[in-house]
């Protein structure tokens, strides 16, 4: 705050000076307020003296003037002096000095007119310094008076008012009196004000501890709320973390829907609910028919996008008190937990297989989608819930042999069946790795002549626990495991071996047969391995005959027909094998690259004068000769059958009347025998 600049009246001071607290300040104000006070007296005592002394009591004028302009210039010096920036103690001296002068101007220049009653002035002056804050001004009156004293008693001329040095001495005992009552009067004020501002200070003090203690307060109280919203944050983030953490723990991050975890936990609870142990529950499992095919074909993108559709439909056709889960993969499990009837739960299921049958097309395939389904019971088929899953599952892989896109329902037999191809998955996997296949081969012959045709390569496999096992057994196991396409490379090879060391041997330009299935030719590496085998036993490729299934066609005609081009354009032969019992269409038998046609024994077996196959096979083979293929019927037994194939020109024959599927030594003994003629 600027001590100049303010509202220069005495109410205003005195505002500020009953404001301040500090000591200076204090000071300062009352020496402004003995300014304002002097200043005005003094100039009025100006025009007072020239009025009243001049006028009516006659004084000399030169006299009146001179006390005038000494009046004036007092009045002067104090509002000069109130207006200067000057510190507390020079302020204080000035103002001391300035009431002394005008103390003594009084006394030495109307002492003559108005005699002792110029004492009055000093006792006020004395009294008002009484009342400051510091006792300068009580010294600077107190010498003043006494020096006044001494003047009046000595100096002046005798008169009416002159006392006797008695006079004087009782003067200024009392005035001694005054001035020790006084300075004793100040020091107890003193002593006050003194106090007063301790305990102000202590006060100020407290407050301003109180004051730092509430800005602390204050400061924590903001460090509090920014922790306290720091820990909500944090909380919030714990709790989605924990939200996160438990849709992990129990969701599948595909579909959304409950994971294995969540489907074990609930079938523990229906299992061990005890309020109701007679209650009964299904649990289904649903596994998706060819979806590694659109996998395969499509992507795996496009494959997760189907997963995706497929659970939004089933979430929208399950009943709402029934749960639905992921296990993996292309599985998913569906807990039916309402105590209804077997017929119910099997028009219920067949109603989802019903609604997820469908066909995906892309711009350059179309695919049949549809789900098998595997269902168990509680408590019949389990009472645990690993159990029950496992009852769900086996009955699933029941449906899938039985060709997919239908329901089963688990029955304990299943059990013994899926152990046996468990056991039998294991063996063939050894016998796979421990090469304990072999190679027999079955002779065909010209109808005609009976000169050898060639050779058929047949697979065997001579297990150790189950002896001679049927191809028919373990040919579509391999290719559900994933083995045929290097069991088939191996027959491949080793039959192109074994034949080019009878073609050196015996050079009776024969031809050797190797029969195919369906997964090689959905190999896209299969036309390189038959040019790396014709390349590996330099055979030549018009004496190799690949024998393929009409059950190529169900799927991909137009990429079965481009691979059948690419193998053609090797000059590889190939041959329709079990022709007839397909699915074949003429519109694609004209289309596909065929050498060969092979009539399946099925139509060979019943051939008699009074069966109607014998229209049927004379049919095949007019057929056949239509398309410009080879003829060839397998299974020959008899003559009759011979006959009837003779009759109706069919170009080679296969069978057991000319013999069975044999050794290789065997194989060069029968064409010691038989020497091309």
């Amino acid at each position: 705050m600027d001590k100049l600049k303010f509202k220069r009246t005495v109410p205003a001071v005195f505002e500020r000076l009953n404001a301040a607290d500090d000591p200076s300040l204090i000071l300062y104000y009352q020496n402004i307020l003995s300014c304002m006070l002097a200043s005005p007296l003094l100039f009025l005592g100006a025009i007072a003296n020239v009025i009243i002394v001049y006028f009516f009591w006659s004084g000399n004028l030169t006299e009146v003037l001179t006390n005038s302009a000494i009046f004036l210039l007092l009045g002067l010096t104090f509002e000069t002096i109130s207006r200067k920036e000057l510190n507390s103690d020079s302020f204080d001296h000035l103002i001391s000095l300035s009431q002394s002068t005008c103390l003594a101007f009084i006394v030495i220049r109307y002492y003559h007119t108005i005699g002792p009653a110029v004492w009055t002035a000093a006792f006020v002056m004395i009294i008002l310094a009484m009342m400051r804050l510091k006792i300068t001004m009580l010294y600077y009156l107190a010498v003043t008076t006494f020096v006044c004293g001494l003047y009046v008693t000595f100096l002046l001329p005798a008169d009416d008012f002159i006392f006797t040095p008695v006079y004087f001495i009782i003067q200024n005992l009392l005035f001694t009196f005054v001035f020790i009552l006084a300075t004793a009067a100040f020091h107890m004020t003193q002593h006050r004000y003194n106090k007063a501002i301790e305990r102000l200070n202590a006060v100020i003090a407290q407050k301003e501890k109180i004051a730092g203690l509430y800005e602390k307060l204050n400061l924590t109280k903001q460090t509090l709320a920014t922790q306290n919203k720091e820990l909500q944050t944090s909380n919030e983030e714990i709790r989605k973390n924990q939200e996160r953490l438990h849709f992990l723990a129990y969701f599948d991050g595909l579909t959304e829907l409950p994971n294995r975890k969540m489907i074990l936990e609930r079938l523990h609870l229906l299992v061990n609910r005890s309020d109701d142990k007679k209650s009964i529950f299904y649990i289904v499992f649903i596994d998706l028919d060819n979806f590694k095919k659109i996998n395969d074909t499509m992507g795996h993108l496009y494959g997760d996008d189907y997963l995706k559709y497929t659970a939004r439909r089933l979430k929208e056709i399950i009943h709402e008190d029934d749960l639905l889960g992921r296990m993996g993969g292309d599985e998913f499990a569906l807990i039916i937990q309402r105590n209804i009837k077997e017929e119910a739960a099997y028009n219920y299921v067949e109603s989802l297989r019903n609604e997820l049958c469908d066909k995906i097309k892309t711009h350059c395939s179309e695919f049949k989608v549809s789900a098998s389904f595997g269902i168990s019971v509680f408590p019949q088929d389990g009472k645990e819930p690993i159990e029950l899953l496992k009852s769900a599952d086996t009955s699933m892989y029941k449906a899938k042999e039985l060709g997919r896109n239908n329901i089963q329902f688990f029955r304990p037999d299943m059990k013994e069946e899926i152990l046996n191809k468990i056991q039998m998955e294991s063996l063939l996997l050894k016998a796979y790795e421990n090469k304990e296949f072999f190679i027999e081969y079955q002779p065909q012959f010209n109808a005609e002549d009976h000169r050898i045709r060639g050779f058929e390569a047949l697979i065997r496999w001579n297990s150790p626990h189950y002896g001679r096992v049927s191809p028919m057994d373990f040919i579509p196991l391999a290719e559900e495991m994933g083995l045929i396409i290097g069991i088939g490379q191996w027959v491949l090879l080793t039959a192109c071996h074994k034949f080019k060391e009878l073609d050196n041997r015996f050079d009776q330009n024969l031809c050797i047969s190797v029969n195919v299935s369906a997964v090689q030719m959905r190999d896209k590496n299969f036309v390189a391995i038959i040019k790396n085998v014709l390349a590996e036993t330099s055979m030549d490729p018009k004496q190799l005959e690949l024998e393929i299934t009409e059950s190529l066609f169900i799927d991909n005609i137009e990429e079965t027909i481009e691979m059948l081009n690419d193998i053609k354009a090797l000059n590889v032969r190939i041959s329709l094998d079990d022709f007839g019992t397909g699915f074949s269409s003429l519109s694609y038998l004209r289309r596909l690259p065929i050498d060969t046609l092979k009539i399946d024994k099925s139509f060979i077996d019943d051939l008699s004068d009074q069966d109607a196959s014998i229209r049927i096979v004379g049919d095949i083979i007019s057929l056949g000769h239509n398309l410009d293929a080879h003829i060839v019927a397998e299974g020959i037994e008899n003559t009759v059958q011979l006959d009837y194939l003779k009759a109706n020109n069919c170009d080679c024959i296969q069978g057991f009347m000319f013999g069975r599927p044999m050794c290789f030594k065997d194989v060069e003994a029968l064409l010691e025998k038989n020497p091309l003629k």
